[in-house]
């Protein structure tokens, strides 16, 4: 397996503190952000589910988009390019590749930046009956516990939309409350669908 040499850790105390820090800020946002942030969901369902064997739910978000889903596919299946705009991302390698199967090196970043999660992830479609199409990831080896991750992308409206429904699944490792990362799993798939409805309606260039 290829290995790429891993952050520096921060130590627990710092770590701890400035997750819950972070995580207190998100819970009580100014009466602006949290303005911006119903415009910026609007259209978006979440919600936890639950994970057997975790105590940590999963978080899924759906949108629709305006845009076929041959248009879709190919951001999504883009795996190098996550950095460009997934939230929180801050590199994304692809270190093999064949066809829609790829082992991908990725690191997020958390609690403002105090904290890099990483790990290699094995990305692939996954062969449908029918129509939908479904890209999966799962952890491989890296600083965390687990992660699953998932795309389905079904058409909709005659085939002039997709429906975008997306589900992860991440257990951290750190000694915190597991409601807390079930909460922040249920953001982090609201945030991933915003900006995966961004990149499609506004692609690099600037070109919609």
């Amino acid at each position: 397996m290829t290995r790429i040499s891993s952050p520096n850790r921060v130590p627990w105390s710092l770590l701890i503190g400035a997750l819950l820090s972070a995580f207190a800020l998100v819970g009580v946002p100014s009466s602006a952000a949290a303005s911006d942030a119903h415009a910026e969901n609007a259209g978006i369902f979440t919600a936890q589910i639950p994970t057997e064997g975790s105590n940590i739910a999963a978080g899924r978000a759906v949108i629709v988009v305006d845009k076929p889903i041959h248009e879709v596919l190919p951001i999504v299946l883009d795996y190098a390019n996550y950095v460009q705009f997934m939230p929180n991302f801050t590199r994304s390698k692809v270190l093999a590749q064949r066809g829609t199967k790829a082992m991908v090196y990725m690191e997020v970043s958390v609690a403002k930046g105090m904290y890099t999660l990483y790990g290699q992830l094995n990305l692939a479609e996954r062969p449908q009956d029918g129509s939908a199409r479904v890209v999966e990831g799962r952890l491989i080896d890296g600083n965390i516990n687990a992660f699953d991750a998932s795309f389905t992308l079904t058409p909709v409206d005659g085939g002039a939309a997709t429906e975008i429904d997306f589900n992860i699944y991440v257990d951290p490792d750190l000694p915190l409350p597991s409601s807390v990362f079930s909460r922040e799993n249920e953001r982090a798939a609201g945030r991933t669908v915003r900006a995966l409805r961004q990149r499609i309606v506004e692609p690099p260039g600037g070109a919609a």
